[in-house]
């Protein structure tokens, strides 16, 4: 069994409420020895689901949720002011 250590970010956009968000993940990957791969994703030192399975806005908890990769939700805000 073999587990790498990955890091990666991503910006989220409720369609609901119109909030946005950017997390970075820790995410242990494993390949066992029929090769195959889990993820285990922890954010602050907690254990969480996939952010890309079923995410759900913080602000008012609706689930149509849009992924983009990292830095967009800053981008836009410094184009609101």
């Amino acid at each position: 069994m073999h587990t790498d250590h990955v890091r990666r970010s991503y910006s989220f956009a409720c369609l609901d409420c119109g909030h946005g968000w950017e997390d970075t993940y820790d995410i242990d990957v494993t390949v066992d020895e029929q090769t195959r791969i889990t993820a285990t994703y922890h954010l602050g030192g907690r254990r969480v689901p996939s952010p890309l399975q079923s995410p759900r806005c913080p602000a008012c908890e609706g689930g149509k949720i849009r992924i983009m990769r990292p830095g967009r939700v800053a981008t836009a805000r410094l184009h609101e002011r």
